[in-house]
């Protein structure tokens, strides 16, 4: 039950601070591996973004399956 409480918070973080994390992310890519970036960083950002409220969510709801399973099982 724990693991799925990590999760839920590591989730719940990801979703607040989702802007900070793509810019960064974007930043390593272009910066750091020298990747070309396109020529709408915006957009690339944004992608970016959209990538990490996904995973986020699936964070999220895996917490809460294993959450709720374990009450159910215990």
């Amino acid at each position: 039950m724990e693991g799925g409480i990590v999760f839920m918070a590591i989730g719940a973080v990801w979703f607040l601070f989702r802007k900070r994390i793509a810019a960064y992310q974007l930043y390593i890519v272009t910066e750091k591996f020298k990747v070309l970036p396109v020529r709408d960083q915006a957009e690339q950002a944004r992608g970016m973004e959209l990538l990490g409220i996904f995973f986020c969510s699936l964070l999220f709801l895996a917490g809460a399956v294993i959450v709720a399973l374990r009450m159910l099982l215990a």
